[in-house]
């Protein structure tokens, strides 16, 4: 039982009026009867006195006194008079008697008068509560009946409460169960009723109302969840369709933030899959790329760029340092209203679309059994070498050579194996010759290589010895049997020795003619004269080759040290075991002919090899310096291989460092730029070796993005005492602090030395004052100790 429900505290309320206002209704009649009792009783006592003069008159005259005195008792007997007393005027009493029985308990019931009835005073008291009894006895009886009354109107109030919240009680069952998900819920109506029934009118309508919503609402929220299941679906289908696309494909909104971009886009930019880009501005989104541009400068100004039109933008192509071209769109996004809400950048990897275009090129021009320009190219190249040489009053050389003993090759094994011999020739010089000069295979076995930049004549005489050696040490073998080739090789420079193509081609083939006359196997300029250095430097080239096959290279290492003595970072040197001595080899003598012959880019290629596994193997080790040569600079795919390199040994890019000499640099400033503008932002330093030997040193500083400068020694071994050298030195740290790049001595071999070097401004110091060179690095660690544990300072750090 609810006693808080509102039936109860209705009915509550009313059994509490009628109470109340019966209560009030009983206390006001019995104060009425009260005053009514005694306003009867004072009549009554009028009325008496006219009877007791009619009873007392007739003694008192006749002085009857015991008439008199049985009328006095007989009235007092009656109980109506309570007592009587007569006295004559003398104030003798005549009569007197009182009433007998029960005593009057209360005395205030009791009213006296006095009258004078035939001259004599009558005293008497006339008792009121019978008067009052009976009246009493008429109230309580009236009472009786107006509390039957009053319950019965109490009752008929409370059926009615009970009948009206029973209603009310209904109407919020009825809601209450609406609310609860009956949507069938009403509130029972009677028709023409009163104000409940247009209440619950009212609920059932808004109920009809509302489940109608509802059922609206619930269709509609299970189309929308079959809608959403419809949209996940597309979605997903959406997604692994871009996924599936080889164009890469980038969503930004109106603020250039990401919203989407594919798995192609992530493999043609190198993003990780990890990395978090979606929300990020679209311009940082190259941060997160593995991938660099060529030419980083571009991206600034094409990638991601927003046109001003807001419309379909041009094309635009983007190469890559690795290689790969990019071509780049973008297009608007619209809304129904054709406003502007973002922007879909397209990328499409066109690589092997240009392979393939250059591949048909390269079939109409090349020679179909070995891959080489034809004749018809490569006189087409040779006509504007020689209009392009003559507008700039340039050289250009022309060699011809063929196989010696061909023919007899031909014919002894016949012409499958004359065959292989000239893809085997032709992929051998392939891979000889540099970007710039051309090979062709003009019929036969005759081939001809057209040399356009070049300073020196020697430079052309070196080509001339790499193809000569590399065809004679080139292995053959034809049917189990060992076949030595060789080749007699003929040159001719333009102007020098002709000022047309056909004078051209003849002496080149002519000079071809002088080395077979001079026993084959060789070469020779048109003028015949022999080159005696050219003949020594091949012996270097073999030795070298040698060295690079038999794996005959070590490193040495030289450290680095900050002025408190500490190794900073180590030099990697590079030394040749001799295939013959087995003594070591400076680089002082193979450089030179590894550099003339092209195999410094493989020796570098081993360095850098072998730095970085020197870094993997010892983790304490703060850092690396190799150098690189100028011909390793022009490699566009160097920068890539450090990088591999780096990622195979899973050693950090900030522990190698890349010394370049200054001439080399200042030779060929955009390959060193590259080669800067690739590997800086992976991570690796990059250091400017032997700076201050060249005359325009500190013109070109500003436009290498080098981390450290290393002085070149000429101005480090008299330092202490030669003033010039100094005020060389001065102006060299000076300026680096100012360009914030670090300064490194070379050559410090006493203390007078660093002491001055120091005074200078000298961050670093590198001689035999520190430490010699030596194979065992980890024994070079453990003496000198390192400045930090796993790198060296960066050029924002400095060295303590």
């Amino acid at each position: 039982m609810n006693l808080s429900s509102l039936k109860w505290r209705m009915m509550s309320l009313v059994l509490l009026v009628h109470i109340v206002v019966f209560g009030a209704m009983v206390w006001l009649a019995q104060q009425e009867l009260e005053h009514f009792a005694e306003r009867q009783a004072t009549l009554r006592a009028q009325t008496l006195q006219a009877e007791l003069a009619a009873a007392l008159t007739g003694p008192i005259v006749t002085r009857d006194y015991v008439t008199l005195a049985e009328i006095v008792q007989e009235l007092t007997s009656l109980g109506e008079i309570d007592h009587l007393a007569i006295v004559d005027p003398g104030g003798r009493e005549l009569a007197h008697a009182a009433r007998q029985g029960a005593a009057v308990t209360d005395r205030s019931r009791i009213r006296d008068f006095e009258t004078r009835i035939a001259g004599s005073r009558v005293r008497y008291g006339f008792d009121v509560s019978t008067s009052a009894h009976l009246w009493r006895e008429f109230a309580h009886s009236a009472a009786l009946w107006a509390l039957l009354v009053a319950l019965i109107a109490a009752a008929a109030m409370l059926y009615g409460a009970l009948v009206l919240t029973r209603r009310i009680e209904r109407l919020g069952q009825a809601a209450e169960a609406f609310a609860a998900g009956d949507l069938e819920a009403r509130a029972p109506v009677r028709q023409n009723g009163d104000e409940l029934d247009r209440l619950g009118g009212a609920f059932n309508r808004m109920a009809a109302e509302t489940a109608g919503r509802i059922i609206a609402l619930d269709q509609a929220r299970r189309e929308t969840a079959t809608a959403l299941v419809v949209a996940h679906d597309e979605h997903a289908r959406l997604v692994s369709l871009l996924d599936a696309m080889k164009t890469g494909v980038l969503f930004v909104d109106r603020a250039d933030r990401v919203l989407y971009l594919n798995d192609a886009l992530r493999r043609m930019w190198l993003i990780a899959d990890e990395a978090a880009v979606l929300g990020s501005p679209a311009r940082d989104l190259l941060a997160q790329s593995g991938g660099r541009l060529a030419q980083p400068d571009h991206f600034s100004r094409l990638v991601l760029h927003v046109p001003g039109t807001q419309e379909i933008s041009d094309s635009t192509e983007l190469a890559m340092s690795d290689g790969r071209i990019i071509v780049q769109v973008c297009r608007p996004v619209r809304d129904e209203d054709q406003r502007l809400i973002g922007r879909l950048w397209l990328y499409d990897d066109v690589t092997q679309e240009r392979r393939n275009a250059e591949q048909l090129i390269y079939l109409a021009e090349r020679d179909g059994l070995t891959g080489l320009y034809n004749r018809r190219r490569f006189e087409e190249a040779l006509e504007r070498a020689l209009l392009d040489a003559g507008r700039r009053h340039a050289k250009c050389a022309l060699m011809l050579f063929d196989l010696d003993e061909f023919k007899h090759l031909n014919d002894h094994f016949g012409h499958r194996a004359g065959d292989a011999l000239l893809v085997r020739v032709a992929n051998e010089l392939s891979s000889t010759i540099r970007r710039n000069e051309i090979l062709a295979r003009l019929g036969g076995d005759e081939f001809s290589l057209l040399v356009t930049e070049f300073e020196r004549i020697e430079e052309v005489e070196n080509l001339a010895e790499r193809v000569v050696r590399g065809i004679a040490r080139l292995p053959f073998s034809f049917d189990g049997r060992e076949l030595r080739i060789t080749a007699s090789l003929g040159i001719a420079v333009f102007p020098d020795h002709a000022s047309s193509l056909a004078e051209l081609v003849a002496a080149a083939d002519l000079a071809m003619y002088q080395a077979k006359s001079a026993g084959k196997n060789g070469w020779r300029l048109f003028d015949g004269k022999a080159d005696v250095g050219a003949i020594e430097r091949l012996g270097w080239s073999e030795r070298i080759e040698r060295a690079l096959a038999q794996n005959l290279f070590e490193l040495h290492f030289q450290g680095v040290h900050g002025p408190g003595g500490r190794l900073s970072h180590v030099e990697a040197l590079l030394r040749m075991r001799d295939p013959e001595t087995d003594e070591l080899v400076s680089p002082q003598h193979f450089i030179a002919p590894a550099e003339k012959t092209g195999r410094i880019v493989d020796i570098d290629r081993w360095v850098v090899e072998a730095a970085v596994l020197t870094l993997a193997r010892h983790p304490g080790l703060p850092g690396v310096a190799v150098n690189v040569s100028g011909r390793t600079l022009a490699e566009v795919r160097f920068p890539r291989f450090v990088l591999d390199t780096l990622v195979r040994h899973q050693v950090s890019p900030q522990r190698l460092l890349i010394e370049v000499t200054e001439t080399a640099a200042i030779s060929d400033m955009h390959d060193a730029n590259r080669l800067v503008e690739v590997l800086r932002p992976a991570g690796c330093r990059v250091c400017l070796d032997d700076f201050g030997a060249g005359f325009s040193s500190f013109s070109y500083l500003k436009h290498l993005a080098a981390d450290a400068i290393k002085i070149d020694g000429q101005f480090i071994r008299h330092v202490a005492d030669d003033r010039e050298d100094r005020l060389v030195v001065q102006a060299i740290t000076g300026v680096a602090k100012g360009l914030n790049k670090i300064t490194i001595a070379e050559f410090v071999e006493d203390a007078r030395t660093v002491d001055t070097l120091k005074k200078l401004g000298v961050d670093a110091f590198q001689g035999y004052h520190f430490s010699i060179p030596e194979a065992d690095v980890a024994a070079l660690l453990a003496r000198h100790g390192t400045m930090a544990a796993t790198r060296f300072p960066a050029k924002e750090e400095r060295w303590p």
